[in-house]
């Protein structure tokens, strides 16, 4: 394939560097971006071949003011961005909607909605240039069904998938598809901490949670972070060539009410 370059955010996390390691070894520059400057030990470690280029940047997602660093990664690739993966998101802190703070929702709507808005509207121009690119979102299937004590990671993901409609409506004529993925339980620091914080919040043990939460899976797991960048991979690449506006369950078989 001709040269290409990709953006990944929450490219440090254990989705994000999933899915930049399967990207590069589909043969895609990328710009890795994160939060911290973990992300240039992320991005010195991948295993580029001839021709490719992997840059770290660090940068708040939620500010465009510092957008123009991730302008200057591409451009120092010098290929054109016909991708952008928007993996980075957050939880929010265990708690029921009448305890939650408005700061807290304010907190995960920033990060899991409002930025990738942000990423779109930077980033549309550059895409369109390309003739024929792709954007994908990370949603979760807690953004398909209410969950008790997630309330604000329940809606903002519910509003990725939203937006991910609208932005493939309003793009397909431009010839950028964009669709989304929606993992289940992912076995990541992130999940863990969560059941770890959710047990206390119920007053059960860590491994009472754990199982509460896996046996509703009924492939009995939660997914290895490359599951997902597999099809993150797919809807990135030709092999999605055909799709735009869906939302692919990458969940273990979990059902939806």
């Amino acid at each position: 394939m001709s040269a290409r370059t990709g953006i990944l955010t929450g490219a440090a996390g254990g989705i994000g560097r999933a899915t930049a390691e399967r990207l590069v070894s589909d043969g895609w520059s990328l710009v890795l971006v994160d939060q911290t400057d973990a992300v240039a030990e992320v991005a010195r470690q991948m295993k580029v071949g001839d021709g490719q280029k992997v840059v770290g940047v660090a940068a708040d997602i939620t500010r465009p003011d510092q957008y123009g660093k991730i302008d200057a990664a591409v451009a120092s690739i010098g290929a054109p961005l016909k991708f952008l993966g928007l993996v980075a998101g957050v939880l929010q802190k265990v708690g029921s909607i009448e305890t939650l703070d408005i700061e807290e929702w304010d907190r995960v709507f920033n990060i899991n909605l409002r930025a990738n808005l942000l990423l779109m509207k930077h980033f549309i121009p550059a895409l369109r240039a390309a003739k024929g690119a792709s954007i994908v979102t990370v949603s979760s299937w807690y953004g398909k069904s209410g969950h008790g004590y997630f309330g604000a990671y329940c809606a903002s993901k519910a509003g990725v998938i939203s937006l991910t409609h609208t932005a493939a409506a309003e793009l397909a004529g431009d010839n950028i598809r964009v669709n989304s993925v929606a993992p289940g339980n992912v076995a990541t620091s992130m999940h863990l901490d969560a059941l770890h914080e959710e047990a206390a919040k119920r007053n059960v043990s860590f491994e009472e949670m754990k199982k509460t939460e896996w046996d509703k899976i009924p492939l009995g797991r939660a997914a290895y972070p490359s599951e997902i960048a597999s099809a993150i991979s797919f809807l990135a690449g030709p092999d999605g060539s055909y799709l735009t506006g869906t939302t692919i369950d990458v969940n273990g078989g979990c059902l939806f009410s």
